[in-house]
């Protein structure tokens, strides 16, 4: 029976509802669409806009991460509630994203060397922020009155000041200038800790996660883990070049920034457990207990005892 908390199993009954034509039918065609376009933007990317090597994952990170925002707003907006959801996560992403293209719109430094570093990793940036921004009014204008301000209480600010003053004594050199490469080492540290707030509110709650989808989660986890490799690739071409006089020392630009990504990739992977862990619970406990297992932040099956 705890098989019904699975994801193969839930993987299975979200198929199912398609071809069922349940209540969740719609809504299950609508993620696969999503899922769709995002495969092919990809594709184009890497056919037309790239030079098919390996820095391209690093766009397709940004463009993973566009999908999952996308796909919260399409469930806020079916839901017609902001239940569940962090203002302060989305306000983080925000801050996070304008430092950094503060810097890669300006210098190529932290960009990606093939041709998606010309403008398309940009472009997935701005799109995250146009989307994300769209977020923020949702929460605190069209569905006001289901935000859950008094959850969201994580005091995420004082973060910031520590993330400013890290950026601006350590940080590398890639841009070859101190001021675009604090910029952007400052939107590294930011983004790191931004989900701290959301995971902050989840705990809150007790595990309840309907506001949330399966696949917000799992694609900023996706999108986190691409980053990561990127920049684990690439982490010996980010020491002293040839020819300096530091060349063949100590590493610290690629050091910095594998700390940098390796926190944000711990914050999201323990995001995700939860999530998932009490997604799970809920499903299995609804199992049991003979009601009907819906929850508002995934599509679940229903059990008839």
């Amino acid at each position: 029976m705890t098989a019904a908390a699975s994801p193969m199993m839930r993987l299975l009954d979200f198929v199912d509802e398609i071809v069922s034509g349940k209540e969740n039918a719609r809504a299950n065609v609508f993620i696969i669409i999503v899922y769709v376009s995002l495969l092919s933007l990809k594709l184009v990317i890497w056919h037309h806009f790239s030079s098919k090597d390996f820095s391209v994952i690093c766009t397709l990170a940004g463009i993973v991460q566009m999908g999952a925002f996308y796909l919260l707003l399409h469930k806020m907006q079916v839901n017609k509630s902001a239940i569940g959801l962090s203002s302060k996560t989305l306000q983080m992403y925000v801050l996070a994203i304008c430092f950094r293209l503060s810097s890669t719109m300006v210098k190529n430094g932290y960009l990606p060397v093939d041709r998606s570093g010309d403008w398309v990793y940009q472009a997935s940036d701005v799109a995250s922020l146009l989307l994300v921004f769209q977020l923020l009014f949702f929460i605190h204008k069209r569905y006001r009155n289901s935000y859950q301000d008094d959850l969201d209480t994580m005091p995420i600010y004082k973060f910031i000041p520590a993330c400013v003053l890290l950026g601006c004594v350590l940080h590398g050199n890639l841009n070859k200038s101190p001021f675009f490469d604090k910029m952007w080492t400052i939107g590294m540290w930011l983004d790191a800790i931004a989900m701290l707030p959301q995971l902050w509110m989840l705990t809150a709650k007790g595990g309840e996660v309907e506001a949330l989808t399966a696949n917000f989660v799992a694609l900023v986890f996706a999108s986190r883990c691409m980053t990561w490799w990127f920049w684990y690739t690439g982490y010996n071409e980010l020491g002293p070049k040839p020819g300096t006089p530091e060349y063949g020392g100590f590493n610290k630009v690629g050091i910095l920034i594998m700390v940098g990504q390796s926190l944000g990739l711990m914050i999201s992977a323990d995001f995700m457990f939860h999530y998932f862990s009490w997604a799970g619970n809920t499903c299995t406990h609804a199992f049991f207990s003979g009601q009907t297992a819906k929850s508002k932040g995934m599509v679940l099956p229903e059990y008839e005892i």
